[in-house]
């Protein structure tokens, strides 16, 4: 059986290796927000653990004072972390927050010093502020955990903490020994060991949110135009025949909408490819306040874009198609190098119950989209197949 002072070293140990690695992922190409307040955070635990395995070898002042402050320091820390992690901006209420929750402890500490009898409640304010952070920790993790399990299963670790900190803080006060630090019994061994594992356990859990988030942002690189941010041709035709009959199914209809930019290579030529890519965004942007929140907008190719309206009628898309057509025809560029009026040709098609897949439907799309572009341009047509 160790000794309480041999698992402290264990968990030192464990510590350290945490600190190493996140710093270590600070400075690598992995680095992403939130990484250094961990880092900061690890660092903070390392000292508090190095001077309470040499408590009793080392003046009170730093094994106790220091220790406790740093402690604290490390779970603000934390919790500032998980809050820049998911873009959560540090406000003036929060940073109050930790600077009191850090104050506190300085405060019962050197009470304590002063007067060894009042250790009772620096053990209580102790284990408080310990346990108030953890769950400040959990509540972050868990409401922005989305699909993440990893996330919300940090969530638990965190709420389990505070739990564990509490009666822990309940169960020194009520000892007849509480004044003195390590005390023996299955009680105090367990509590080293569920910390140790916990400080594994959350170093592996951020290392692992940090991989989910540099796979989704992979994931996003992969079918968003970097232009517009909209979906590519990419994220189109990655929808199954599967996806595809359950959209019919859900929405009973679907309206499919071609659009071109008209003379979009004059604007080019003229005026650049800079203005170009000003008018892609501009005109994405438009585009965007005529649709639903249900509506899809697509970038497939240099300026067409395809929309996929849910659950509307023939009447409805041509509605559509028109209010976009006009919306776009009164919406000029506005440059440093003029105003730059511009049209859009739309072809509209409708799915059928034939449609099983989507290569037909846009193909039928697309033939819609041609004869408005070589009858005049600005204008919108059906696709007399689906008429």
């Amino acid at each position: 059986m160790l000794e309480i002072r041999e698992l402290y070293a264990s968990l030192t140990a464990s510590a350290a290796i945490s600190t190493v690695a996140f710093f270590w992922l600070y400075f690598s190409r992995f680095s992403r927000r939130g990484v250094l307040w961990w880092a900061m955070a690890m660092t903070c635990y390392l000292l508090c653990l190095i001077l309470t395995t040499y408590r009793g070898f080392i003046p009170p002042f730093f094994s106790v004072l220091v220790a406790n402050v740093s402690a604290t320091a490390g779970y603000v820390f934390f919790w500032f972390g998980i809050r820049v992690f998911f873009s959560r901006s540090l406000t003036r209420k929060v940073w109050w927050c930790g600077i009191t929750l850090i104050m506190l402890v300085i405060i019962a500490s050197e009470i304590t010093l002063f007067d060894p009898r009042l250790v009772t409640s620096k053990v209580l304010i102790t284990s408080l502020n310990y346990a108030t952070i953890n769950i400040l920790i959990a509540y972050e993790l868990i409401r922005n955990a989305r699909q993440s399990n990893t996330a919300k299963g940090m969530g638990g670790i965190n709420l389990l903490n505070a739990i564990i900190i509490i009666y822990r803080g309940i169960h020194i006060v009520r000892t007849e020994s509480f004044n003195l630090y390590f005390i023996t019994g299955w009680t105090t061994s367990a509590y080293i060991l569920w910390t140790n594992a916990s400080l594994l356990l959350t170093t592996v859990g951020l290392i692992l949110l940090i991989l989910e988030e540099l796979n989704a942002k992979l994931t996003r690189q992969a079918i968003e135009d970097p232009l517009t941010g909209l979906l590519n041709r990419r994220a189109l035709y990655s929808i199954t025949p599967e996806d595809f009959l359950d959209l019919q199914n859900t929405h009973t209809s679907l309206g499919l909408l071609m659009l071109d930019i008209d003379h979009f290579k004059l604007v080019n030529d003229t005026y650049g490819h800079i203005i170009g890519d000003t008018l892609l965004k501009h005109f994405a942007e438009e585009v965007s306040c005529c649709l639903r929140s249900t509506d899809i907008l697509y970038r497939i190719g240099g300026e067409e874009f395809l929309i996929i309206a849910h659950g509307v009628s023939p009447l409805n898309t041509c509605a559509l198609g028109e209010r976009i057509r006009k919306h776009i025809e009164q919406t000029p560029l506005v440059t440093s190098h003029g105003t730059i009026h511009h049209t859009v040709s739309i072809g509209y098609t409708m799915t059928t119950p034939d449609d099983t897949y989507l290569k037909p439907v846009l193909e039928r799309a697309d033939s819609a989209l041609y004869y408005a572009k070589n009858h005049g341009r600005n204008r919108v047509e059906m696709s007399l197949e689906a008429a």
